[in-house]
């Protein structure tokens, strides 16, 4: 009875062992492939993590380069701005005395000449009033000096400033020239404080009929600080990215100028009740203080009352005091990645949906097969060489059935191919159709040639090939070609199955599509490169177009150059009137209307709130015409009224542009260009202006002056 039971009992033992044994292996299988699948996306996401950041580092960079200098061209232009006013000053106050000189010298004594001509000139200010004439000898002797009357008919040839700088000294030799004029630069103590002495500019020119040193000058921070408020409107416009901006603030952490919170300017942050902005200010100080770098700290944003993560360049501007902020808040990059982290974890799902699958139909159907098996064998087991022979039959079953197992490979997400020794195909899975088109059917007995894209050359392959052979396998990139002919780029990994004598037996290739990953980066390529709103580029692709056509024009000597830059006329009453959302509207139809203008040669960029670059090439033969025609289309254009809905908004716009000349630089370029322009607001706004020199700019009227008989 023993035997009998044992007898009974082992073929079913032994076939449940069995199939636990194929089960055990399966659900193995499917474990691995999915924390292998899970562990590659997390490393992609980690990869596309590090690639976003750096992007963005790149980005605050560049940014922070190009407000830097721009900072740097509108100081300098406060001291070019001081030397013209003082050198058109002193040009009046000497007109005025040749004509009074030539009217009466021949009436007066010449004591009585002398005192007329010097009392002409000692109550006249200007420069806010802090500007007055002065008149020397040749000899150091002062005489006019309305400042100090009692220094006047005394030698002034000592006199030095707080680093020994002789001044009266320094002012003859300005003229000791074949022009008699010239510039004399040196320091005196400032009106509003007697105790320190501060950098000054004068300009002066000998009044020949006495070989008199006449001259006026100015205080250089004045000018400087009559500048500042142009600085801040500039730092407040800049924008790059979706949430890219500027601000500017003291060395002891108060606010001057913001691009996203404008409200929040005068405020010292080191003192504000919050503590996490608080700590974020003064995160942002002591970094400054230790030279500069980049920071992660909380901060508003526009329209928030609520802080958000952003990464910041901090930069010290030491010799003005300031500090120098480039922002991008993070929320572009958690919305990428949220978006990437959805699209892995929806692809996760579905592996493992078709692994549970698969597991089912493969569990069922083992366990169908051993019951069915464990009958037929107690049935049959008393005769053992007929048994024996049905066992060879359930064995080739038992066979067949471990082919499922080929469910695992044909349910993979990644494309799989298995070639023979001499690389042609045995056999493809389901996913190599999913992601080619081709059916196993028309790709069996063919080379992996059958996709190649022809992207790669000859070269590419045979360093393939010869890594494949020295190190067993290959990874990388590469760009094949789908049936319906599309070329679409997928990572591939090689590797080589060898027998025990070292022969290649076949070659497997392991493959996965990354479009989606492609179009992400050039995504971001985009994002680097335009302007959100308009869709224009932006101030990086108008450096990089112009340094560009500008090594070209110096290589080929053609085309001409031309700059043109665009401000739109009080657009800030606009936003204050009608709304944010309203004045994007406007700054939008305004760039249609300038690509409008323009041809296919041509560029249009936004390079801050209400500020547009033309960048326009041209024939030497007939420029000028070229460019004032373009110069008035644009002013035709741009006053036409914007009609949003009921509202009918009127604006006018400035223009300045210039054209490049030999060995001048994308910069110098620019500053002409924006010269230009300021010379256009100064003349009245709504008109463009054409760059020629410092003094000499051509205006183009307004249209609606240009209609006046």
């Amino acid at each position: 009875m023993y035997k009998n039971n044992n007898s009974t009992r082992f073929p079913a033992l032994l076939l449940w062992g069995v199939s636990f044994i194929i089960i055990l292996l399966l659900l193995s299988q499917t474990l691995y492939f999915f924390f292998s699948t899970k562990s590659q996306h997390q490393q992609q996401l980690t990869s596309l993590r590090e690639n976003l950041m750096q992007e963005q580092r790149k980005r605050l960079d560049a940014e922070m380069t190009d407000a830097e200098y721009m900072i740097g061209q509108m100081f300098t232009e406060a001291t070019d701005l001081l030397k013209r006013e003082s050198r058109l000053q002193t040009r009046q106050a000497l007109q005025l005395m040749n004509s009074l000189y030539q009217r009466y010298h021949q009436q007066l004594s010449e004591a009585e000449m002398q005192q007329m001509l010097i009392e002409a000139l000692r109550d006249i200010r200007f420069f806010d009033g802090r500007g007055y004439y002065f008149i020397d000898r040749m000899d150091g002797t002062a005489v006019l000096l309305p400042t100090a009357p009692q220094l006047e008919g005394r030698s002034l040839l000592d006199n030095q400033d707080d680093t020994g700088h002789y001044i009266m000294r320094g002012l003859i030799e300005a003229v000791s020239n074949s022009r008699r004029a010239g510039y004399s630069n040196y320091r005196w103590y400032a009106p509003d404080n007697d105790q320190v002495m501060k950098d000054k500019v004068a300009y002066v020119e000998v009044f020949e009929p006495y070989d008199w040193i006449v001259g006026t000058g100015d205080y250089l921070y004045r000018f400087e600080d009559d500048l500042k408020p142009r600085i801040y409107n500039y730092i407040r416009n800049i924008r790059f990215g979706n949430t890219g901006y500027f601000a500017l603030a003291t060395s002891d952490g108060t606010l001057l100028a913001s691009g996203v919170t404008p409200e929040l300017e005068g405020i010292n942050f080191i003192d504000v009740p919050e503590p996490r902005i608080r700590d974020s200010a003064r995160s942002v100080i002591e970094t400054a203080r230790n030279g500069g770098g980049y920071l992660f700290s909380d901060w508003y944003r526009s329209g928030s009352t609520n802080p958000s993560k952003k990464l910041s360049l901090i930069q010290p501007l030491n010799d003005r005091g300031w500090v120098l902020i480039a922002g991008i808040f993070q929320d572009e990059l958690t919305e990428l990645l949220s978006a990437q982290e959805q699209s892995r974890d929806s692809e996760i799902r579905t592996i493992v949906l078709n692994q549970v699958i698969a597991f089912t139909i493969i569990g069922l159907l083992a366990l169908l097969i051993t019951l069915t098996y464990s009958r037929w064998l107690k049935s049959r087991f008393k005769r053992y060489e007929r048994d024996i022979n049905r066992q060879q039959a359930m064995l080739r079953k038992t066979a067949d059935s471990l082919k499922l197992s080929s469910l695992i490979f044909e349910s993979a997400y990644e494309g799989v191919i298995v070639s023979d020794a001499d690389n042609r195909i045995l056999q493809v899975n389901a996913a190599f159709t999913r992601i080619t088109g081709y059916s196993e059917a028309e790709v069996v007995g063919k080379t992996p040639s059958v996709l190649s894209s022809g992207l790669q050359d000859d070269s590419f392959y045979r360093r393939m090939w010869q890594s494949l052979v020295a190190e067993g396998v290959w990874r990388g990139e590469i760009w094949n070609k789908r049936k319906d002919g599309e070329i679409y780029p997928e990572w591939l990994s090689i590797s080589l199955n060898k027998d025990v004598s070292g022969q290649v037996q076949n070659y497997i290739a392991i493959f996965y599509d990354i479009t989606q990953r492609k179009e992400l980066e050039q995504q971001l390529r985009s994002m680097a490169e335009t302007d959100s709103l308009t869709g224009l580029a932006n101030r990086r692709s108008l450096m990089g177009s112009l340094n560009r056509d500008l090594s070209f024009r110096e290589r080929y000597q053609s085309p001409g150059i031309a700059l043109f830059f665009v401000d739109l006329d009080h657009f800030k009453t606009i936003n204050d009137t009608y709304g944010h959302d309203v004045g994007d509207s406007v700054l939008i139809e305004v760039a249609n209307r300038l690509i409008s203008c323009l041809r296919e040669s041509d560029l249009a960029c936004r390079v801050g709130g209400d500020e547009f670059v033309v960048l326009s090439k041209y024939k030497e033969e007939g420029g000028d015409q070229q460019l004032w025609q373009l110069g008035n289309r644009l002013l035709d254009q741009l006053i036409q009224p914007f009609s949003f809905a009921d509202i009918n908004i009127d604006i006018s716009c400035s223009i300045g542009f210039a054209v490049h000349h030999p060995g001048e630089d994308a910069f110098a370029l620019m500053k002409s260009a924006d010269q230009a322009l300021y010379e256009a607001k100064h003349q009245g706004r709504g008109r463009a202006v054409f760059y020629t020199d410092t003094r000499n700019a051509i205006a183009c009227p307004s249209p609606a002056e240009a209609e006046t008989p």
